[in-house]
């Protein structure tokens, strides 16, 4: 089969099923990097605000050969606050020499992330893989009776981590997809619960260094959660009914019962964990989330059981590499549809 020669540009250009270095190894030979764009048969971007900042190289090349582009987005955050159509297919987005028509590859516009038992975001990197088989086989081995023991004597009740992001424009909806921003949602909710019955983490609440500064965001994270609450905040930026990252099993492996949100459509479902197991505040406008939260009371022998299928499911090495084998053929799929196209 010849292979697909991809032009890419952007500065989110790493954050792509095609750039993360676990994932490469999916398509070699079968897709290869070029870098003058008149040699491309796709140019591929991972966020429509790069289509801005494309090179002119590249739009006088689409001018002369008209070549497909395509962004190939993995964050749904991206694609509603941004793209601001996240049903289309194909929009046409500005650029600093002139307009282009864009396919989208996102996830309501294709299967690419629609994950069969380990979600997208899981795959992208194997330090999840090693620090949930580690953290979940620890946790699997603790009797119900362990956990009460435990949440009694936590120093902190709930805790959220997460960026702080008021704005109103994140209140983005489109209900007939099940897609809606969280963001503004989720801050109104930890603003709703004071400390000390919460506490707010991270630079936008407190200040100090970003994450992104450090050698490993995600090892500190779990360094600083594990074991410190009854409840973590675990919302993801939107919601999108395939869009599950880290944020629910880092909750699961630090010992947290997980606070999430999750229509009766949402993936998360699929998990076969217990419903007791984490506390569901979907549909809740924040007071009446905050009041829900303040009133739960953990399931021990529910939380027993969610943490032995984690254990099972992330400690299944063949499982892992089947899930990204299967995500590439996903990837090269949709790639093969837009030049057929």
């Amino acid at each position: 089969m010849t292979p697909i020669r991809i032009f890419v540009t952007g500065r989110h250009a790493h954050r792509m099923p095609l750039s993360y270095p676990a994932l490469r190894p999916l398509f070699e030979g079968r897709v290869i990097r070029v870098e003058d764009p008149a040699e491309a048969d796709l140019y591929v971007l991972a966020h429509v605000m790069d289509v801005d900042q494309a090179p002119r190289a590249m739009i006088e090349d689409w001018r002369r050969r008209r070549r497909p582009v395509v962004v190939l987005s993995e964050e749904p955050f991206w694609d509603t606050i941004w793209g601001t159509r996240p049903l289309q297919r194909e929009i046409r987005v500005d650029s600093r020499f002139g307009a282009l028509p864009v396919v989208q590859l996102i996830h309501t516009t294709c299967d690419i992330f629609r994950f069969r038992r380990i979600p997208y975001y899981l795959l992208t990197n194997p330090r999840f893989e090693r620090a949930y088989a580690a953290m979940f086989a620890r946790n699997a081995a603790r009797r119900p009776e362990d956990w009460s023991r435990d949440w009694a004597e936590r120093r902190a009740g709930i805790t959220f981590m997460f960026e702080r992001r008021p704005e109103g424009y994140h209140d983005v909806d489109w209900p007939e997809e099940d897609l809606a921003g969280l963001c503004a949602w989720r801050t109104r909710l930890a603003e709703a619960l004071p400390e000390p019955l919460s506490e707010r983490l991270g630079r936008s609440w407190q200040g100090g260094q970003s994450r992104f500064d450090l050698d490993d965001w995600h090892a500190d994270k779990l360094a600083r959660l594990d074991g410190r609450s009854r409840m973590i905040g675990a919302f993801e930026n939107t919601h999108q009914p395939d869009y599950v990252t880290e944020k629910l099993f880092d909750a699961f492996a630090c010992g947290a019962l997980p606070l999430y949100a999750a229509s009766p459509w949402h993936r998360v479902h699929e998990l076969g964990l217990p419903q007791d197991s984490w506390l569901n505040l979907h549909d809740l406008a924040p007071i009446m989330a905050a009041a829900r939260i303040l009133q739960a009371r953990p399931d021990p022998e529910a939380y027993a059981e969610a943490q032995a299928r984690l254990a099972a499911l992330m400690g299944d090495a063949a499982l892992w590499a089947e899930e990204r084998a299967a995500l590439g053929a996903r990837v090269l799929a949709a790639l093969e549809e837009v030049l057929g196209g």
